[in-house]
């Protein structure tokens, strides 16, 4: 029996070891910034900071609505990083040559009514 158990401590410990995991501090977007130009056709990183142990969705709101996951809601919250090539006609294919009221949000996969948002941006074709 006690071998089962060291067994069972040692599978605890390499599983935490390879889990999402991070954060205390309080949570925030810290990329994109206030009033920040992005274009599309480009790779930007979203950056955030405290966010605790879990999986991610990333998602971006133009005007205050959803324009969709960019990431698939596979991102551990631990990275504090997500690469992101805005597709051409992102905004373009609106027939307007950008948006300033763009945010990025991320949210818990297995809690979407606790969102967090970044500060307005704009992308621009």
């Amino acid at each position: 029996m006690k071998v089962f158990l060291s067994f069972l401590a040692l599978l605890v410990i390499i599983g935490s070891t390879f889990s999402c995991k991070k954060a205390t501090a309080k949570a925030k977007i810290i990329a994109p910034k206030a009033n920040d130009v992005w274009i599309e056709g480009k790779t930007y990183t979203i950056r955030w900071k405290g966010f605790k142990e879990g999986v991610i969705c990333i998602s971006i709101l133009i005007g205050g609505h959803d324009a969709g996951i960019i990431n698939s809601c596979d991102s551990c919250a631990a990275q504090n990083k997500y690469k992101w090539t805005i597709p051409h006609g992102f905004v373009s294919g609106f027939g307007e040559d950008k948006d300033d009221a763009v945010r990025v949000v991320l949210y818990y996969k297995d809690n979407e009514s606790n969102p967090y948002f970044s500060d307005y941006f704009t992308i621009s074709k």
